[in-house]
Formats: structure tokens, sequence, C-alpha cells
């Protein structure tokens, strides 16, 4: 499909949940998807598209840097975290749980990707950036696979 087709899709919508594939995709600057998250992560800093990230992508990203030990790499992730115009982390609520309860009962998704999805439905997401083709096949905002996009 390549990059017009997945700026096309993304154009249509204005608030987006990302996985957190896709952020440690865009920070290690994994060639394979560059030409779609630069111009993503662009729109985002013009602010013609809002980004929301659940607080359980900030918590796995933040877990791989420590492991590593690697300061830099943390550096990085929290300043994208904290700065990164366009972008805001969603804390998990009550209604975020109990509907992150439901999707797993209805799914057997493991609970973290649940609470991600959740996040995606009561922040008011209309699709979701990820690449967890499990998650295409069940009932939430649109799920669009960056390997879908790639040529």
């Amino acid at each position: 499909m390549g990059q017009e087709a997945f700026l096309n899709k993304v154009a249509n919508v204005r608030r987006l949940l990302l996985d957190t594939n896709v952020i440690i995709y865009f920070l290690q600057g994994i060639d394979r998807y560059d030409n779609l998250l630069k111009p993503l992560f662009h729109l985002f800093e013009e602010g013609r598209l809002e980004a929301i990230i659940s607080v359980i992508s900030e918590a796995e990203l933040l877990v791989g840097v420590q492991k590593k030990d690697n300061k830099e790499a943390l550096v990085m992730v929290e300043l994208l975290l904290n700065n990164f115009p366009g972008l805001s982390v969603v804390p998990v609520s009550r209604q975020i749980g109990q509907m992150a309860a439901s999707i797993r009962a209805k799914t057997n998704l493991p609970l973290p990707d649940s609470i991600i999805i959740a996040t995606a439905k009561v922040a008011g997401c209309e699709a979701i950036v990820g690449n967890d083709l499990a998650w295409s096949k069940i009932d939430l905002p649109e799920v669009i696979l960056l390997d879908h996009y790639i040529t």
C-alpha cells in the first residue's frame, strides 16, 4: 500500500492511540517504518492530529530502557512522553479499568493490551496505530496496522 495510503488513512482521523511498538519504532528509527512514522509524527507536531498513549505504554517503554540501563534512551523516551507536541499520556481510570476487564473477558487478550485498547475507547480515539494483528480482529476503534502499509 505504501506511505500515501497510510497518510490518507490517518488524514480522516483527528485522534489516534499509538501502541507501544509504534513509539519504539519511532524512537529507534527503525528503517522499515521511517517513511510512515516520520510524517505521522510531523502531523502531531503541526497540530493536525492528536496522539494518545496509554500509561501502560509509558511503563512498557520505561521498563525496556531501564532494563538495559540505557540513560540516553531513557532521556529520549522521557522527552517524547513529556514534551512532544500533540502527544499526551492518559492514566488508567476506573472507567478504563472496567472497560479493559470487559475487553479481556470477551477477547482473552492480555490485560495490558486490553487496558491500552480501553484507553483508546474512553479517550475518544477514532483509530489505533500499531502492529498487533490480534487487535484487528475485535470490535474496537479501527486498527491501522503499520505492516499493511510497508512496500
